[in-house]
């Protein structure tokens, strides 16, 4: 393989990989109600879809929905999550970079506001979360609230 082939394969891999988290994007206001407004905007905003600036907006929908402070109208925080934990199972690349690093890596830590949502994660997104906080493994509480064994 000559070194422009491999140069134009990484091309179309990182190609594959944005657009994917544009699809991610794309799928998540399509199928949970309450990005929409966000989404308009941001699109006007920044000429297109960027997937991890968005998804700042969904990590403070969605936090300030599980403390019910959100906009009666805003996403459900449940609905979100379970929405990227079946994406997060699907195991797409660029999928999986936005879902872990602009989302589960911004989740609140122990003593911030929103704190707790982590022990909602589903099995895919919490395996995902406990390599980046790997601090939370034994004593993380289960879907339940209880600690886990």
């Amino acid at each position: 393989m000559a070194a422009d082939d491999n140069e134009e394969q990484k091309a179309d891999g990182t190609a594959e990989e944005d657009a994917a988290g544009v699809r991610l994007v794309e799928d998540l206001v399509a199928q949970v109600p309450g990005f929409e407004d966000a989404y308009e905007c941001h699109v006007f905003n920044e000429n297109g879809v960027l997937p991890h600036v968005f998804f700042w907006d969904v990590v403070q929908d969605t936090v300030r929905s599980y403390l019910a402070a959100g906009d009666p109208d805003g996403p459900d925080w449940r609905r979100v999550l379970a929405f990227l934990e079946e994406q997060t199972r699907h195991r797409v690349p660029g999928a999986i970079e936005v879902i872990v690093t602009s989302f589960l890596y911004d989740l609140p830590y122990e003593g911030e506001p929103g704190h707790g949502i982590e022990a909602h994660l589903g099995p895919a997104m919490k395996e995902r979360y406990l390599q980046l906080r790997p601090w939370y493994g034994a004593e993380a509480p289960d879907a339940t609230g209880k600690p886990e064994a």
